[in-house]
């Protein structure tokens, strides 16, 4: 078992930019994260971000986010998203019966342990923020709905599914087929496990808030998964802002840049 903490934890400098690559924070293969620490970190006001991939629970991978922190668009992203250190993780991929839930969901929870555990050695303050898109905004809401505590600041959710019965219900072909995939049956055979993977039930009164990003038009996790979880965070007074847009999974290009700016303001 891999321990929270560093074996022998180095403490990273912060005169100049680290990037740490395929960073273990479990033992199985999946198990890995990849680190970005700006210069001029400090542990009273670099927050953490955590970028979790989507995917469908069986595919996607943390270097899907390569386009965006390649090492030369580093210095444009500093200058957008100033005193952030991201860290950007893998999970196990429900491609087995052994990998269905929860083991995504305990992978989230280790690699969480493991960054706040380090947090001194890469001098950064570990209050954290989720970004992540569909199957990743689901395991980040699983997370932060689930344990709630002062170091988790906000999760950006980007077409996420909240509400696991009546994705299965609405969702189109593939949806169902994905549901089925990561928890093993349908709704009638897999019923606590739904219950147990779907965010909206565990929602308490919590200082955590949540920006929802999602298309009116999405098929694969219809626009209703987000208004589900909308509301049910407001009836707990949790602060949620949202973004509904016209089009389907995802940002659209046409939308790209307003959503950018709203998750920029929503990290500050």
């Amino acid at each position: 078992m891999i321990n929270c903490k560093e074996d022998n934890p180095i403490v990273h400098p912060t005169d100049q930019d680290v990037i740490l690559e395929n960073v273990s924070y479990g033992t199985h293969e999946r198990n890995k994260m990849d680190i970005q620490l700006p210069s001029g970190r400090n542990s009273s006001k670099t927050k953490i971000l955590v970028l979790i991939h989507g995917g469908g629970w069986i595919g996607g991978d943390k270097s899907d986010f390569d386009v965006l922190l390649n090492t030369a668009n580093l210095e444009n992203l500093k200058k957008e998203f100033p005193d952030i250190a991201v860290f950007t993780l893998n999970y196990r991929l429900a491609t087995t019966n052994a990998n269905q839930y929860p083991a995504a969901e305990q992978d989230i929870k280790k690699a969480m342990e493991f960054i706040f555990g380090n947090a001194d050695s890469y001098q950064v303050n570990a209050n954290a923020i989720y970004l992540a898109e569909s199957a990743g905004a689901h395991l980040a809401a699983l997370y932060t709905t689930k344990n709630p505590s002062p170091r988790l600041k906000g999760t950006i959710g980007i077409s996420g599914a909240y509400a696991l019965n009546s994705l299965y219900a609405d969702g189109n072909n593939e949806a169902k087929e994905v549901l089925q995939t990561f928890l093993g049956g349908t709704p009638q055979n897999q019923e606590q496990k739904y219950y147990d993977a779907s965010p909206v039930n565990f929602i308490q009164a919590t200082t955590i808030k949540y920006l929802l990003l999602h298309g009116r038009d999405d098929r694969l996790t219809p626009i209703s998964q987000a208004e589900k979880f909308e509301t049910a965070l407001k009836s707990k007074n949790v602060d949620v802002q949202k973004f509904y847009y016209s089009g389907g999974h995802g940002i659209p290009p046409e939308h790209l840049l307003e959503g950018l700016q709203r998750i920029q303001n929503f990290l500050k």
